[in-house]
């Protein structure tokens, strides 16, 4: 049996418990095998009528949550970037997979974050059923 390295993880993150312990075992496994970490950090974007301002502060405070995740992944030597697309956040982070050519997701197995829409409920639920590369969900 060949031995599996992972060359790029992409961690969805929402600064949940849940999340936490994701990133713990995305960093553990770029450690192991000197991947990089792509930290998608997703928010919900409002309805047509939402100005301009209104999404970017949902889009700052997004990456604002997520940028303790790439300064810890920093920290311990692990190549970490930040990811802060719109959108749905199970869609966004398929959308990171394929783009990024990753070769696992890491995801907490709920979130409960601090911006609303993002990383919630049945979104790694969502990823296990249509992602076309391992997922590893937190506990």
């Amino acid at each position: 049996m060949n031995d599996w390295v992972v060359k790029t993880i992409v961690l969805g993150y929402d600064g949940s418990e849940g999340a936490n312990r994701a990133l713990e075992l995305a960093a553990h496994i770029a450690r192991r095998d000197g991947a990089r970490v792509v930290v998608v950090s997703a928010y919900q974007l409002g309805s047509p009528d939402t100005d301009g301002y209104k999404w970017a502060r949902l889009r700052d405070e997004a990456a604002e949550v997520a940028q303790k995740a790439v300064d810890d992944l920093q920290a311990v030597g692990v190549e970490a970037e930040l990811e802060v697309p719109g959108g749905v956040a199970e869609t966004v982070l398929l959308e990171v997979v394929e783009s990024r050519e990753a070769d696992l997701i890491v995801v907490g197995r709920r979130g409960q974050g601090l911006i609303a829409g993002l990383l919630l409920g049945s979104t790694s639920e969502y990823v296990v059923r249509r992602a076309e590369v391992p997922v590893l969900v937190a506990h």
